[in-house]
C-alpha cells in the first residue's frame, strides 16, 4: 500500500492491508518550511498531535483567540479604527484565501496585531494581498532553505509594502489582448513553467503574483486581459467555472471601465459562472447603469467643470466664495467608483478647494497635489491615494494618516492637532510643521530630522525608526518616548 506522511510526500511500504497501524507522536524533524517556524515560535505541543491536521486544528484555535480578541485601543476612535482594518485581514486571510494553511493565518494575523496594545495607537498595517502574497512566498522559500533563520514577518510586510507603494513601474509590456494560461489538469508537462508564468505576468496587487500563483493554477485555468502592456483583468476558474474576476485593485469588484470588456469576452467564450461571479457581474452591471444615469444628470457641469454642482451632487455641502469652495468633506462619489470612472478630471474639480469641514479621506483618489487646500478641520487619510504634494495645505484638525501614501513632504503644514501617523511613511521632509497634538508615530518611517518641530502633545513611538530620544531634545512633549 502507499502511505502519505504528515509531511505530505508519498512513500511505498510493505505494510498488509490487513495490519494494524498506529500514528506516534510527531517530532519537529516532521514539520519544514513556516510549519516549523510556526511550532517554534508557539511553542506547539507536537508531543499531543499524531499527524500534521492536528497541528493546524491546533493552529486553527489560536487563529479564533485572535479573531475575537477585541483590540482596545488608547482613544475611542483608535478602536474603531484597528476594528475596520482587521475586519479586511480576517475575512480574507481566514475565509476567502484557500491557499493560506492555518499555520500560515496564525502567523500573519499574529504578526499585524502583536503591536496593537490598549494603551497606544498603532494600527494594523494596511492589506495589500498581492505584497501578502509575496511576503509569504519568500518567507516560505528562506525557511526551506534554513529552518532556523530569524525573521520579523511584519516588518518584512512593511517593508515590502512600502516598496510597493513607491513602485510605478509597469508589470510587463505585452500590447492588447486576452492571455490563457492552462491549468495544472490541461497542461501538466508545463506545469512548473505556466505557474512561473503567472506569477510574471501577474498584476502587483495580485496575490498570483507568487504564492496563489501555484494552488490556484492546480485548480483552474487562469485568463489575464492586458490594455498597453498592463495587467487589467484577472479571471480564476475552478475546474470549468468562472470562480473570481479582480481589476487591478483586486478588492473583489469587477472596474466599471472594463465591464464591457470582460461581459463581451464571457458572452463569447460561453464560459460557466460560480453563484459569485454572476452576482459581481449582476453588480457592476446595475453600478454601471447608475453611472450612465450619473453622467447624464451631470452632463453639462462636467463639461463646464462645474465643481459646485457636482459636488452637491454627491451629497457634498458647497460654499462658494468668488469661486474658491469650501467642502464639507471630502471622498470618492462611491465606494466602488471614483470620478474617474464617471469621466471626471478629479485634478481640475479639485483645483479651487481652498478648506474642508470634516474628514478627507482620499483614498483611491487620483489627486496629484492637494493644490490651493488650506485647511482640513477633520481626520486627513492619504494611504492608497496617487497625491504627492500636499500643495498650499497649512492646517489638520484631528489625526493625519500617511502611512503607506506617496507623499515625501509636509510641505506648508504647520500644525496637526490630533495623531501623526508616519509609519510605514515615505516622508522624509516634516517641512514647516510646527505642532502635533496628540500620538507621534515615526516607527518604521524615513524621516530622519524633525526640522522645525516645537511641540508633540501624546507619545512618541520610534521602534525601527531613524530617530532617537537625543533627536527630541529641544522638542516639548506630552507623553512617553517609547523606542
Amino acid at each position: 500500500m502507499r502511505i502519505k506522511r504528515a509531511d505530505g510526500i508519498n512513500i511505498n511500504s510493505n505494510i498488509s492491508k490487513n495490519q494494524p497501524f498506529s500514528f506516534k507522536a510527531m517530532k519537529k524533524a516532521d514539520f519544514r518550511g513556516i510549519n516549523f517556524a510556526v511550532v517554534e515560535k508557539f511553542k506547539a505541543p507536537i508531543e499531543k498531535f499524531d499527524v500534521l491536521t492536528d497541528f493546524q486544528n491546533w493552529a486553527g484555535n489560536l487563529v479564533e483567540k485572535i479573531k475575537n480578541t477585541n483590540f482596545l485601543g488608547r482613544q475611542a476612535e483608535t478602536a474603531a479604527q484597528r476594528k475596520e482594518m482587521l475586519k479586511d485581514w480576517f475575512n480574507y486571510v481566514i475565509e476567502e484565501n484557500g491557499a493560506y494553511t492555518k499555520a500560515i493565518q496564525l502567523l500573519i494575523l499574529s504578526a499585524i496585531t502583536k503591536n496593537l496594545g490598549e494603551e497606544d495607537d498603532n494600527l494594523p498595517p494596511t492589506l495589500n494581498k498581492g505584497v501578502l502574497a509575496n511576503c509569504v512566498s519568500d518567507l516560505n522559500n528562506e525557511l526551506e532553505k534554513d529552518k532556523k533563520a530569524q525573521f520579523d514577518f511584519n516588518k518584512m510586510y512593511q517593508n515590502k509594502l512600502r516598496a510597493f507603494y513607491s513602485d510605478d513601474t509597469k508589470t510587463v509590456e505585452i500590447g492588447t489582448k486576452w492571455i490563457v494560461i492552462p491549468s495544472k489538469e490541461h497542461d501538466p508537462v508545463n506545469f512548473e513553467s505556466n505557474v512561473d508564468k503567472l506569477k510574471t505576468l501577474s498584476h502587483k496587487n495580485w496575490c498570483t503574483k507568487s504564492y496563489n500563483a501555484e494552488p490556484y493554477l492546480s485548480e483552474g485555468d487562469f485568463h489575464i486581459y492586458f490594455e498597453n502592456g498592463e495587467p487589467k483583468i484577472g479571471i480564476r476558474f475552478i475546474g470549468n467555472e468562472i470562480q473570481e474576476i479582480q481589476g487591478e485593485l483586486n478588492n473583489s469588484t469587477i472596474p466599471i471601465q472594463f465591464f464591457d470588456k470582460v461581459k463581451e469576452y464571457l458572452d463569447t467564450n460561453k464560459f460557466l459562472l460560480s453563484k459569485n461571479t454572476k452576482e459581481r457581474l449582476n453588480s457592476t452591471k446595475s453600478l454601471k447603469l447608475e453611472i450612465k444615469k450619473i453622467k447624464q444628470d451631470l452632463a453639462k457641469a462636467i463639461k463646464s467643470n462645474d465643481a459646485t454642482q457636482i459636488y452637491e451632487y454627491f451629497g457634498f455641502r458647497v460654499k462658494n466664495n468668488n469661486g474658491d469652495l469650501i467642502l464639507s468633506k471630502y471622498r470618492q462619489p462611491h465606494s466602488n467608483f471614483t470620478f474617474k470612472d464617471i469621466g471626471i478630471d478629479e485634478n481640475n474639480l479639485f483645483k479651487h478647494v481652498i478648506k474642508i469641514e470634516g474628514t478627507a479621506n482620499f483614498n483611491y483618489s487620483n489627486l496629484k497635489s492637494l493644490y490651493n487646500l488650506k485647511s482640513i478641520k477633520g481626520n486627513a487619510i492619504f494611504w492608497n491615494s496617487q497625491i504627492k504634494n500636499l500643495g498650499n495645505l497649512e492646517f489638520i484638525g484631528q489625526s493625519a494618516f500617511f502611512s503607506y501614501s506617496k507623499v515625501k513632504s509636509l510641505n506648508k503644514l504647520k500644525i496637526i492637532q490630533g495623531d501623526a501617523i508616519f509609519t510605514e511613511s515615505n516622508i522624509i521632509d516634516l517641512g514647516s510643521l510646527l505642532s502635533i497634538g496628540n500620538a507621534a508615530l515615526f516607527d518604521q518611517c524615513c524621516v530622519s530630522n524633525l526640522g522645525n518641530l516645537k511641540t508633540i502633545g501624546g507619545d512618541i513611538y520610534l521602534q525601527n525608526s531613524n530617530l532617537k530620544l537625543a533627536d527630541f531634545k529641544n522638542i516639548k512633549i506630552g507623553g512617553c518616548v517609547f523606542e
